[in-house]
This record gives C-alpha cells, structure tokens and sequence, in this order.
C-alpha cells in the first residue's frame, strides 16, 4: 500500500498522528542494534530505521513499527476519512499553534 506519494507527505502525517498522544508518548524514529520483530510481525533487520513509541515513563518498555506497517497506521488513522483528519488537524493546531511573524520597525 503506497499511502503517501513523498516523504515530507508522510512526515506531516505523522506529526498529526502524534497529536493524539501525550508528548511524552509520541513515536520517533530509531535505528535497530539488533534485529526485533515489528508489533504486526515483520522483521526489522538491525542497521534499519523503525518507530518507536515508548509504554512506560522510562522508555524502558517499546513498542516497534516497521516503516511499511507505519505508514499505513499513519495513513488509516489520519488522512482515510475526511471527518477523522480534520478533527486531528484541529487536535494538531491546538498542541502546535502557527506562529506569527514579528514584523521589525525600523524606528
């Protein structure tokens, strides 16, 4: 399933996708030391990127996505129904307001 047609597509869904969680809960990126098994059964070989998102306040606890198995999470969750993705943008702009220009005087 090809759900976004570039990177930053993803990227900008994925921060979104983070709204709905705690920032101390919001998944990031990571580069396996070793092989692990994504949470929906595919292998992350070690050397390779994968998302994490941690379960416990330490971090101690993980739970791993493979790129492929994220990007449809990403995807189903956020930008598959119109209704959905709005409520998630506004979730969005609440946590992460758009900044304003300061406009410098030259008095």
């Amino acid at each position: 399933m090809e759900a976004y047609r570039t990177e930053k597509d993803f990227l900008k869904s994925l921060r979104r996708f983070n709204a709905l969680s705690s920032s101390k809960y919001e998944w990031h990126t990571g580069k396996s030391e070793k092989e692990h098994t994504c949470e929906f059964g595919h292998a992350i070989p070690p050397e390779h990127l994968y998302f994490k998102k941690p379960l416990d306040m330490e971090g101690e606890q993980k739970f791993r996505v493979c790129p492929a198995c994220m990007e449809t999470l990403v995807f189903l969750t956020v930008d598959c129904d119109h209704h959905s993705k709005n409520i998630i943008e506004q979730l969005y702009l609440e946590k992460h307001p758009p900044r304003t220009k300061t406009i410098k005087s030259s008095h």
